[in-house]
C-alpha cells in the first residue's frame, strides 16, 4: 500500500513559514523596484508640466541629484524604521510576554511599510545608472517616479509612527491574541451540540509496540485520517501520545499501535508503520496559535503573570488578560472538546487522538494566577468575575458545570490561606455564590 502524503502538514508547514517570514515582502519590494526601474527607465514619455513646474526633472545634474537624495534618504528612514521596531520588540517582550514579540514581526502593516522604504531606496539606485550625464539623457518619467515614490515613502513612515504606537499598547496586544487564538477555536474544533457523546481514550495493552519520534520537535498538527485505512486493512488501534503544542522528544515514543488480537504478530514499529505515522504529524521548532488554542491562552496568562509580578505590578493589565481569556473560554465551551476517536465503517476505534479537555482549558488559566497572587483582590475578583460569565455560557452542560464548581472552590481556598482582612474575604465569598448561581442557570442577584 503506498504511504500517503499528509498534504494538509506540507500545507500547514508552508503557511506557518509564510506567516511568520519577515523577508518576503521586502524581497518581493526589491525584485519589484528592479523590475519596474527597468521598464520604466526605456520609456521615452516626458511628465506635462501643468502642475507648475513641481514634477519637472530638470537636467541630468539635477535629476541625478534629485534621485541621489531620495535614495539616502530611503536608506535612512529604513533604518530609523527598523531600529524603531526592534526597540518595540524589547519593550513588548520586556513588558508583557517573550511570546508576544512574534506579533510585530507578523504584523503586515510593519512589513508593508518596509517594502516601501525598500522598493524606494532599490528603485532610485536602479534609475540613478539609467542617467547619463555626458549623453545628456534623463529617463524623465523614472525620475518623477522616484520623486512620487519618494512622498509615498514620507506617508508611509508618518502611518508607521502611528502604528507602532498603537500596536506597542497592552489593548491591541490582547485584542490581537484573542482574535487569533478564537480564530483557531473555529478552525480546529466542531460546533458542540447536546447528545455529543464523551469519548474516552481507550485502555493501552501490554502487547502495544510503540512508534519512536525520529526527532524532536514541537507537535504542531496531528492528521489521524491518514492512518485511519491503514490501521482497518492491518487491523490495528493507533493511539497518539502527545498533544498538541507538546515537545516530543527523539526515541521516545510518538503512538502506540496493537493489534486488536493479541495473540496476533504485532506490526513491525520500525518499517512502513513508523514512516505512516511520521507523515500523518507535524513536528517543528515553535508552537503556532493556527492549530494549538492552548498557545493562545499561554499568551494571555502569560501576560497576566507578569503584569502581577513584583516588577511590574500592573493589576490593571492582568484583569484585562484575564477578560480575553474569558472571552476564549465562552467561546470553548460552544465547541466539542476532549479527545478524539475515529471508527471504521463497522465502529471500531482504529486512531485514537488526547485532545485538551474544556477542564484543561480552564486550569490553563486560574491555576497560575490563584497560586501566584492569592491575596491581590483585583486579580482575585476577576477570577470569579471570569468564572461567573464561563459558567453561565456553560450552565446547561454537566462536565463543564463541575469543572467550574471544582475551580471557585479552590479559589475560595486560596483566598482563605491568603487574605488577612475578612471584609476582602467576604467579597471572594459573595463572588463565589455569583458563580454558583449562575451554574444553577438563575439570573445574577444585582442588589
Amino acid at each position: 500500500m503506498r504511504i500517503p502524503i499528509n498534504y494538509s502538514a506540507i500545507l500547514g508547514r508552508l503557511r506557518m513559514r509564510v506567516h511568520r517570514a519577515f523577508w518576503i515582502a521586502p524581497m518581493l519590494a526589491i525584485f519589484g523596484a528592479i523590475a519596474t526601474a527597468a521598464s520604466v527607465a526605456r520609456l521615452d514619455f516626458t511628465t506635462s508640466a501643468s502642475l507648475g513646474g513641481v514634477l519637472t526633472t530638470g537636467g541630468p545634474v539635477g535629476a541625478r541629484n534629485l534621485v541621489e537624495i531620495v535614495a539616502t534618504t530611503s536608506l535612512t528612514v529604513v533604518t530609523i524604521a527598523f531600529s524603531v521596531t526592534i526597540v518595540a520588540l524589547q519593550v513588548a517582550a520586556a513588558q508583557y510576554s517573550p511570546r508576544v514579540p512574534r506579533q510585530f514581526i507578523r504584523d503586515r502593516a510593519t512589513q508593508f511599510v518596509m517594502a516601501v522604504f525598500i522598493f524606494t531606496f532599490v528603485y532610485s539606485l536602479t534609475v540613478l545608472r539609467s542617467i547619463h550625464e555626458k549623453e545628456g539623457f534623463v529617463p524623465q518619467f523614472a525620475v518623477t517616479l522616484a520623486f512620487l515614490f519618494a512622498l509615498a515613502s514620507v506617508v508611509a513612515f508618518v502611518y508607521f509612527i502611528h502604528h507602532i504606537v498603537h500596536a506597542v499598547r497592552i489593548e491591541q496586544v490582547l485584542r490581537q491574541v484573542e482574535e487569533h487564538t478564537v480564530a483557531s477555536i473555529s478552525a480546529n474544533y466542531e460546533a458542540l451540540t447536546d447528545d455529543d457523546p464523551k469519548p474516552q481514550l481507550p485502555d493501552i495493552p501490554a502487547h502495544a509496540v510503540p512508534v519512536l519520534a525520529p526527532a524532536s520537535g514541537i507537535i504542531q498538527r496531528i492528521n489521524p485520517r491518514l492512518m485511519l485505512r491503514y490501521a482497518q486493512k492491518e487491523d490495528l488501534v493507533i493511539e497518539y501520545t502527545y498533544l498538541l503544542g507538546d515537545q516530543a522528544v527523539m526515541d521516545t515514543a510518538l503512538a502506540w499501535v496493537w493489534t486488536r488480537d493479541p495473540d496476533r504478530e504485532q506490526p513491525d514499529p520500525t518499517g512502513d508503520l513508523r514512516k505512516r505515522v511520521i507523515r500523518s504529524l507535524q513536528l517543528g521548532h515553535e508552537r503556532s496559535v493556527q492549530a494549538d488554542v492552548a498557545f493562545g491562552l499561554t499568551q494571555l496568562v502569560d501576560i497576566a503573570l507578569r503584569a502581577v509580578s513584583s516588577a511590574i505590578n500592573d493589576p490593571t493589565t492582568a484583569r484585562a488578560s484575564i477578560r480575553s481569556a474569558e472571552i476564549v473560554l465562552v467561546q470553548l465551551s460552544k465547541h466539542r472538546l476532549g479527545d478524539r476517536l475515529i471508527k471504521d465503517d463497522d465502529g471500531i476505534v482504529r486512531v485514537a487522538v488526547p485532545r485538551r479537555s474544556f477542564g484543561d482549558y480552564l486550569d490553563m488559566v486560574v491555576t497560575p494566577l490563584r497560586n501566584t497572587c492569592p491575596a491581590d483582590m483585583a486579580v482575585m475578583l476577576r477570577l470569579c468575575e471570569m468564572l461567573e460569565d464561563v459558567g453561565r455560557a456553560a450552565a446547561h452542560r454537566a462536565e463543564q458545570r463541575e469543572r467550574i464548581a471544582a475551580q471557585i472552590e479552590l479559589v475560595k481556598r486560596a483566598a482563605i490561606r491568603a487574605v488577612e482582612e475578612q471584609a476582602d474575604l467576604d467579597k471572594i465569598f459573595r463572588a463565589a455564590h455569583s458563580v454558583e448561581v449562575a451554574l444553577a442557570g438563575k439570573p445574577p442577584q444585582l442588589s
